[in-house]
């Protein structure tokens, strides 16, 4: 499955989540390492959902940026 991912850059790392899989979050120090991370906790998200019963949503995401 392909999932919408939101980075946020703090002062010291990178912030990641799935709005598609809530709770599903991570971090890293470079993008790079934040994306691979996310990678990880979607696997154990979905895995977790898999072995609870739980439907992994069907969504579609569409991203745009609004300026206030």
């Amino acid at each position: 499955m392909r999932y919408t991912v939101i980075m946020e850059k703090s002062d010291e790392d990178y912030f990641v989540f799935v709005p598609a899989l809530p709770g599903c979050t991570s971090s890293g120090k470079t993008q790079g390492e934040a994306l691979e991370n996310i990678r990880e906790a979607i696997t154990l998200t979905q895995e977790y959902m898999r072995d609870n019963g739980i439907l992994l949503p069907n969504v579609q995401q569409m991203v745009a940026e609004v300026e206030a």
